[in-house]
């Protein structure tokens, strides 16, 4: 029985999605995130690559967000939540909010921005 995230690559890969993969947090947090992704996977980031977001400091969010875009949803695995999205990213009409997805994605190569 194949895992969650390699049902998710697969469906990724056998639809043939680009996907796109951004972080938000604010300052502080982001900070420590960036931390983390560069001594974990490469390329480096810094605040300024695409795909960081950095709130302001008074923003109404507490912790790190981490987001997948896609263009489609059909034929995904079941208990990934999947979104309609047409306010974020306009090149995408889905999106998935999952911290533990987009974790395992970076520990399977994927990165922060186009993929």
């Amino acid at each position: 029985m194949m895992s969650r995230i390699d049902e998710f690559i697969d469906f990724l890969k056998s639809t043939g999605q680009n996907v796109f993969i951004e972080a938000e947090a604010k300052p502080g947090r982001m900070n420590d995130f960036i931390s983390q992704y560069n001594r974990s996977y490469s390329p480096s980031i810094n605040l300024r690559s695409d795909g960081i977001i950095v709130l302001q400091d008074d923003a109404n969010k507490w912790g790190l967000e981490l987001r997948v875009y896609l263009n489609s949803k059909l034929g995904a695995p079941l208990g990934i939540k999947i979104t309609h999205n047409d306010a974020y990213r306009g090149d995408y009409s889905y999106r998935i909010n999952d911290n533990d997805l987009v974790m395992e994605l970076f520990d399977k190569g994927y990165v922060i921005g186009q993929n």
